[in-house]
């Protein structure tokens, strides 16, 4: 019940530059924090031998129902798949491969971009992986997929079958479907044969997930996206949470209100407790950079497009009554300046309705942002929060280069400026609908943060790096203040929870360029140790170090 960890190198994140050599841990809490001169002659004290210490991790903006269904899954996206060929053999190395002909063979992450055929597999394709088993594979954006011949027989889709409504099925020139799912109905309707959701399914599933968010570092984060149906996904939440899922996590349920503020029913004060709880409401308000969507105001290269309004003012209007009767909060995916703008000119002049620091309204995914904008929603009243994923222009790079005019491509993820302008501020990777085999590996992001560097090499705005322990406050006290956790996280410091990771090398010295290789070697939650690398001197496989083999080819 008490403990005494001493000799080590503690980033305690309650400033940039807080470093101490020891703490206590007392009921699963800090109870102090500080340095000691000398060994202590008590008992049982812990000597970390100098290691380096940080706080136990916030992913800010993620979604664990999704990552639940990746933990079996193959993963198909760099760096460990470059073509369709590499895919197919990948697919055939799952654990199911060979099995029975209902045992479905699963893939994730794949972007045609990446694919060096830059083109979308088909049933064809799969079909060389089995014709006897089903097989399908999750895209990188969480909406579409591909399936084999065998899959889409299972789920009676045929010839025949018409394109569902907001969906549809590719097809070859003769009307049969090739096993392309475009968008969230025609790939539901692959999903929904193979997951066969259940309330004790779904449940096992995320508690599963506590493994993999064990090892790295995570000790709470939120569920960006989530429904009441088919399932109430805070039930689920709750039910993995007594099955194993030791984390604190905030839902954020999909605004169905439409236009009407009583469109979605109220949430309880009990619902709105806990250490997981209901947190806010997500909307869309425009699409992505790479997809060409996001709403910016200028117009992508070579044409005169400039994306998508998806978010009228009327339900937006609509989402802040609700939210502020229910005291939840707003989370918005915003990507471009120009639907930004629409979003902080509607919330100049409101009230924040929410006690404490806490965002009460949160962009999500802000890639172009500038400082005139900044300024303006630090003039204003209202309490906000932005989250970024600069593992987007990592991943993502040769889509954004694309996209992008060269003078708009030089203003994404200016990280400096976020961190000089906005306090609650978070990095994360959006996981799983990122296009990189580990998305939510913290020192992927840390590095692209740092070196401002693609995974091919190439450079991302430099001039907007920020230094190793700025960034590391972003997944830790910084990241905290966008979201609502029932016991203080994001620190070591007296009174919040004893979650603390040792890492595998000091992760303020390493070389910037080999950030990527640093491991999380124990994991510890509210002081009991819940994760221990076996074999801490093993090379980190997975390693980020794609443009060595660019540079090969």
């Amino acid at each position: 019940m008490e403990q005494l960890y001493y000799n080590g190198k503690i980033f305690t994140a309650q400033h940039e530059d807080s470093f101490v050599n020891a703490f206590r841990v007392v009921d699963g809490k800090f109870s102090w924090v500080g340095n000691l001169q000398n060994p202590p002659e008590e008992e049982g004290a812990i000597n970390l031998e100098g290691r380096t210490v940080i706080p136990g991790l916030i992913d800010a903006h993620t979604h664990p129902s999704y990552v639940a269904g990746t933990i079996d899954a193959v993963p198909c996206t760099i760096p460990k798949v470059h073509s369709i060929s590499e895919m197919i053999e990948a697919l055939k190395r799952h654990p199911n491969a060979g099995k029975g002909p209902d045992e479905w063979i699963q893939g994730w992450g794949y972007d045609e971009s990446k694919l060096e055929e830059h083109c979308t597999p088909t049933r064809h394709d799969l079909d060389l992986v089995s014709t006897t088993q089903p097989v399908y594979v999750l895209r990188s954006d969480c909406h579409s997929g591909i399936c084999n011949t065998r899959a889409l027989e299972l789920a009676g889709i045929t010839k025949d079958t018409p394109d569902p409504e907001g969906g549809r099925f590719g097809r070859d020139p003769d009307g049969t479907p090739n096993g392309v799912l475009t968008e969230l109905a025609a790939n539901a309707a692959v999903r929904s044969v193979m997951e066969k959701p259940n309330f004790e399914n779904a449940v096992r599933a995320l508690a599963n997930t506590n493994a993999h968010y064990c090892e790295r570092g995570y000790v709470a984060a939120t569920d960006m996206m989530v429904f009441f149906n088919p399932l109430n996904q805070l039930e689920v939440f709750r039910a993995a949470e007594k099955a194993g899922l030791d984390m604190q996590i905030s839902l954020y349920f999909l605004w169905t209100g439409g236009k009407d503020p009583y469109g979605m029913r109220d949430c309880t004060p009990e619902e709105r407790t806990g250490r997981v709880k209901w947190a806010g409401i997500k909307l869309f308000a425009d699409g992505s950079i790479s997809g060409k969507t996001a709403w910016v105001s200028t117009p992508y290269a070579g044409s005169d497009d400039c994306g998508m309004c998806t978010l009228d003012i009327e339900t937006l209007q609509a989402a802040y009554e609700y939210a502020k009767r229910n005291r939840l909060q707003i989370s918005i995916h915003v990507m471009g300046d120009r639907s930004i703008q629409r979003i902080i000119d509607f919330f100049d002049d409101k009230e924040p309705w929410l006690d404490g620091q806490v965002a009460n309204v949160r962009l999500e995914h802000v890639t172009l942002l500038n400082k005139k904008q900044l300024d303006q929603m630090n003039a204003s009243k209202m309490n906000y929060g932005l989250t970024t994923q600069i593992i987007f222009g990592f991943a993502e790079y040769d889509g954004y280069e694309k996209a992008l005019t060269p003078e708009v491509f030089k203003q994404i993820y200016p990280l400096k400026l976020f961190s000089e302008n906005m306090r609650a501020l978070a990095l994360s990777a959006d996981a799983p609908a990122t296009t990189w085999a580990d998305p939510d590996d913290v020192f992927v992001s840390l590095k692209a943060a740092i070196t401002r560097r693609a995974y091919n090499g190439a450079s991302i705005n430099p001039d907007e790096s920020i230094p190793v322990n700025e960034a590391l406050m972003l997944y830790t006290k910084r990241a905290a203040l966008l979201c609502p956790y029932e016991t203080p996280v994001g620190q070591i410091a007296r009174g919040f929870e004893a979650d603390f990771n040792v890492l595998s090398e000091d992760l303020f010295t390493v070389a910037p360029n080999e950030i990527d290789r640093v491991r999380i070697d124990a994991a510890y939650r509210r002081g009991e140790r819940v994760f221990e690398r076996e074999a801490a001197s093993e090379a980190k496989e997975g390693c980020c170090c794609e443009c060595e083999r660019e540079a090969a080819h």
